[in-house]
């Protein structure tokens, strides 16, 4: 059971797992400068996949994500108590369900359709929901039919043929929401099949709401790829999902990754470090140009200690990099399954680096999808804290800290001052105070005395999907205010992101005092002085004024007529505080 909880007492001395919180909905206008943008999207659309068997969503989300848009939409598999909380609706692109949905699925997903939404429905009982009136209640069967559908003339599929009353090639219908409401309903068969002449598949829209929704009644398996091609056309033509194109992932193979640092540097690490590091999902192999190189794949890479790569600039990245560790020593790779998967499973130096290009599998918090396309600055930091220090009493401020620099270090820049970017609580990056750039997942692990902290972060750069970028705004700041600032480049953000973090790292560490670092993220978050309201799962509700962060990086609420304030841990929450919500995280 999800409950929120309050620590008005002692707090944890450490807390070291991804800090579950995920903000689902935002909505309305943003402003930068003296103009607005509207209808800028705040996150990545999610495409939801729903069926009771697992093996079956499994192999519709893998589906999926092979066919749309790979840096437009994150696929999830979600269940039915996720889809009746319905916390998802405002952020959902397409919700695909398969098979039988029971009743309060049925009603969740007719609802959103009704509202708006886009849905695909592979041999789903929701039909009958959606479409009481034309389709009989009773047996269905599968059959072995032909049809032509569009360029696929006479193909042998499965089907599932169902009994109809009176169902034209062209018609409209009414149908009820789940609370009675009537609304008028358009359907288009798109095909029958030869034999029976059942409708193979549906395309039923609401006159009110451009509600759009598609009806197949064919088997569609994964492996074939007949059956991939058409649901791939009609997530094209008739529901407006992009389809993926050829990426940076697919036109190149993983190729060789580079150590980056000055030669002394280099060698002083590499004279004690194992030449092949076997990871728990990936295996590293340091090389020479003159060895011979093993090819790098998903699960090995090759690094090489002798090169720089020809795709960043090693010269720009170092003239920028101001630090005395973090940075100082890196690995760079053009393509790797996720940074994390290097940082977290092995042990490096204080202030090591992992930048990687794009990635294959990049994770948010809470095991979410990160989309990591190229032109997204990304990288993971390894950082030594010791437990008897100011950090290594409070690590949840950690992110607090990243998040706080890689703010910092754009509007610390002569000129970008003003740009509007700032802190979502806890540690998410938005511009314009409503469109989400970048992120961070942090985890860490006990050393005797020292806790091993490891920080993956990623914001946009120069990518402008799936939501915006830096370079986005800096162009839109010039539009708006006259100016002529340059885009930032990869190398010298990167650069500028570490001299940050480490500068606030040592002040709070030397002064063993929080409160220059909590002076800044005040200056940059989006939260002070708004109301909230917290709710549990039954419904309860505390009004109040969000009022700060903890010591130990906690969100503070000033109840409502009250002098005392509670303290919001995150802990499979959910934070829409944009709305002023907090909600128990059920997605």
């Amino acid at each position: 059971m999800h409950r929120i909880h309050y620590f008005l007492g002692a707090k944890s001395l450490v807390t070291t797992s991804n800090l579950r919180n995920e903000l689902l909905r935002i909505q309305g206008g943003c402003r930068i400068g003296f103009g607005t943008m509207t209808n800028q999207r705040t996150k990545p659309p999610n495409i939801l996949v729903y069926a009771r068997e697992d093996c079956v969503r499994a192999g519709m989300v893998e589906t999926l994500r092979g066919l749309v848009q790979v840096d437009s939409y994150t696929v999830y598999a979600v269940t039915e108590r996720q889809i009746e909380a319905r916390a998802w609706i405002d952020s959902t692109a397409l919700v695909m369900v398969h098979g039988e949905v029971g009743g309060t699925v049925a009603n969740a997903v007719l609802d959103y359709f009704l509202g708006g939404g886009k849905v695909l429905a592979v041999c789903s009982d929701l039909l009958r929901r959606v479409l009481p009136n034309r389709v009989k209640d009773g047996e269905k069967r599968k059959e072995n039919v032909l049809l032509s559908y569009d360029r696929w003339q006479n193909v042998r599929v499965d089907q599932d043929i169902l009994e109809w009353v009176g169902v034209e090639d062209e018609c409209s219908d009414i149908t009820r929401n789940s609370t009675d409401v009537e609304q008028e309903l358009r359907i288009k068969i798109l095909v029958r099949e030869n034999m029976f002449k059942s409708p193979s598949i549906l395309n039923v829209k609401s006159w009110e709401t451009r509600g759009n929704s598609i009806f197949t009644q064919m088997y569609l398996n994964k492996d074939k790829e007949l059956e991939r091609d058409i649901l791939k056309h009609l997530l094209d033509k008739n529901l407006d999902i992009s389809i993926r194109q050829p990426t940076h992932l697919e036109q190149n193979h993983y190729k060789n990754a580079f150590l980056i640092g000055t030669k002394p540097c280099k060698s002083n690490y590499l004279k004690d470090a194992e030449k092949v590091l076997k990871l728990k999902t990936l295996e590293l192999q340091f090389c020479t140009n003159s060895d011979n190189l093993p090819s790098s794949s998903e699960t090995n890479l090759t690094v090489l200690v002798d090169r720089n790569p020809e795709d960043f600039s090693v010269e720009e990245y170092f003239t920028n990099l101001r630090t005395s560790f973090i940075g100082r020593l890196a690995i760079y790779c053009p393509l790797v399954t996720s940074s994390m998967d290097i940082v977290s499973n092995a042990t490096f130096r204080h202030g090591f680096v992992v930048i990687s290009r794009c990635q294959s599998r990049g994770s948010g918090r809470n095991n979410n999808q990160w989309l990591s396309p190229e032109g997204c600055a990304m990288f993971s930091l390894q950082l030594h804290v010791p437990l008897a220090s100011a950090l290594g009493q409070r690590l949840p401020v950690i992110q607090h800290l990243v998040a706080v620099a890689v703010v910092k270090a754009i509007r610390s820049i002569p000129g970008y001052e003003n740009l509007n970017i700032g802190v979502k609580w806890p540690n998410d990056i938005y511009a314009n105070g409503c469109t989400k750039i970048g992120g961070l997942i942090i985890n860490s692990q006990l050393c005797g005395a020292e806790a091993i902290v490891n920080v993956g972060c990623g914001v946009n750069l120069s990518n402008s999907k799936p939501t915006m970028c830096i370079n986005d705004l800096i162009e839109e700041y010039n539009r708006l205010e006259h100016t002529n600032l340059p885009p930032l480049g990869y190398e010298e953000t990167l650069a500028q992101i570490f001299n940050e973090i480490e500068n606030l790292f040592l002040t709070v560490q030397e002064k063993d005092d929080l409160q220059d670092l909590y002076n800044l993220y005040y200056k940059y978050w989006l939260h002070g002085d708004k109301p909230v309201i917290v709710k549990d799962e039954d419904g309860a509700e505390v009004a109040g004024t969000i009022s700060g962060i903890d010591e130990y990086g906690y969100l503070l609420v000033q109840k409502l007529n009250e002098a005392r304030s509670i303290c919001v841990h995150p802990d499979g929450n959910s934070f829409d505080m944009m709305k002023g919500l907090i909600i128990p995280k059920y997605f």
